[in-house]
């Protein structure tokens, strides 16, 4: 690596699959990133969105030992869990297979421990959940580029998703056109259930 590479954004590898078009691996700073559609969605910016968002909406002593992770992408979150909650098991639900090889390859999911990595769905995985099935705790965190599947938004799905986990986090994007978006998927929120917020400079997490 050149020190020019290193200051700069370098493109490491171009990639599409059935459900990304636009699949980037980029090294910044010496470190990579997974860029989808244009849109940052692994890497050390995603670290630190949920390393505020854990510090900020969860109790100082709130000690998971079964995590659910909606939107894998290259194990970004799944690395802060693992990371914070030593010994936690995490559950983490992917819909793109090429997403999750490439995870493997370049940002060393397979070295997390305790981690179950699923290759489906994020709706139908938590359709399916059986009744019994519980975790403490729950991050959404699924777009295909900047957008963020209906199936996701819907009352009946947050609604599933509450009946099998103690605490829920969603992160969204809070810029530009995405301010409106995310503030009407908020006040659906409010009416339901009491929402707390961690705000960041370009998303906000959302914890219900």
């Amino acid at each position: 690596m050149t020190l020019g590479e290193y200051f700069s954004p370098v493109k490491i590898a171009n990639f599409k699959s059935d459900i990304n078009s636009d699949i980037e691996v980029v090294r910044f700073f010496g470190q990579y990133r997974l860029d989808m559609g244009g849109l940052t969605q692994s890497g050390e910016i995603i670290e630190k969105i949920w390393h505020k968002a854990l510090k900020t909406l969860l109790l100082q002593d709130f000690l998971p030992t079964r995590i659910l992770i909606l939107g894998f992408g290259a194990g970004s979150a799944a690395k802060v869990m693992a990371k914070r909650w030593k010994g936690v098991n995490i559950t983490a639900v992917e819909l793109d297979s090429v997403v999750i090889e490439l995870g493997k390859k370049y940002f060393q999911t397979g070295l997390i421990p305790n981690l179950k990595i699923i290759n489906t769905e994020a709706v139908n995985f938590v359709v399916k959940l059986k009744k019994t099935t519980k975790f403490d705790l729950t991050l959404v965190d699924c777009y295909q580029g900047y957008r963020i599947p209906a199936k996701l938004q819907q009352p009946a799905f947050i609604a599933k998703l509450k009946r099998h986990s103690g605490r829920v986090l969603i992160n969204r994007l809070f810029w530009a056109e995405h301010k409106a978006p995310t503030l009407n998927f908020l006040g659906q929120l409010r009416t339901i259930y009491q929402v707390a917020l961690c705000r960041m400079p370009s998303n906000i997490v959302l914890g219900i």
